[in-house]
């Protein structure tokens, strides 16, 4: 329930609008999003959307002097209906992709089961995960969502 807006709610209705786009339009939102962080250099790539390798993004962050360190990672976005989880099977996925040092970022608009989430705790797998109440929340954060209204603008730009 802590992973997905409340019933009735604005960021309920915005969720549900994002699963309606295209599944490349959407990850293409996720990239997005990411680049818009302010205050951590970074640089990050969509993949193909076909033969893609088993993630849909990847990039570094960069840590800024005196420790002047690049955390790479890879991504997954997986576009579900707020009844669909995510299972231990779609994390595996992309823990699997991981070279030694990477992490990883699983985005969903849905929520990962209990079983996905004791899996990346106990396995002490480097896997950050954002339920959908995490990207509403991400969004608000980077003024996407303002007043519960989501920026249409920017999501036509970034889906062109």
């Amino acid at each position: 329930a802590d992973q997905l807006p409340e019933q009735g709610t604005s960021e309920e209705k915005i969720l549900k609008k994002l699963t309606k786009l295209d599944p490349y339009k959407f990850e293409a939102v996720v990239v997005a999003l990411f680049r818009s962080l302010k205050g951590i250099t970074h640089k990050i790539e969509g993949t193909k959307p076909v033969a893609d390798g088993g993630f849909d993004f990847f990039g570094e962050f960069r840590l800024p002097r005196p420790l002047n360190y690049s955390i790479r990672f890879l991504g997954e976005v997986k576009m579900f209906a707020k009844n669909n989880a995510v299972d231990p099977k779609h994390v595996s996925r992309l823990v699997a992709r991981l070279d030694r040092g990477q992490y990883g970022i699983f985005v969903t608009t849905s929520y990962f089961t209990v079983q996905a989430q004791k899996e990346v705790l106990s396995s002490k797998y480097p896997v950050k995960l954002l339920s959908g109440i995490d990207l509403i929340d991400f969004m608000k954060e980077q003024k996407i969502i303002s007043n519960g209204i989501l920026d249409n603008g920017w999501i036509k730009s970034v889906i062109r």
